[in-house]
């Protein structure tokens, strides 16, 4: 995901700017040249980041990039030498 940034100064002097450019994604406000707060939709927010997912949740999400191309390699114990 990437981000527009704005400095403090600007955010205070047009804050339609900034509405304007956080429907487009995410903004960050800078103090200083430091990251200080994030203006997003409230419909963004609502849907990514209010939401609690559990592990399984997130893995078994649809959109996945993760669900069917992982293969693991076969583990093979002949050349092990196991202690009891």
């Amino acid at each position: 995901m990437s981000f527009a940034y704005m400095t403090s100064a600007d955010f205070n002097q047009n804050p339609s700017k900034a509405k304007k450019a956080a429907n487009e994604r995410p903004l960050v406000i800078t103090e200083h040249g430091e990251a200080s707060y994030v203006l997003v939709r409230y419909s963004d927010f609502k849907d990514h980041w209010r939401k609690s997912k559990s592990l399984y949740d997130a893995l078994n999400h649809s959109n996945s990039r993760f669900d069917d191309d992982f293969l693991a390699d076969r583990t093979d114990f002949k050349r092990r030498h196991v202690q009891f």
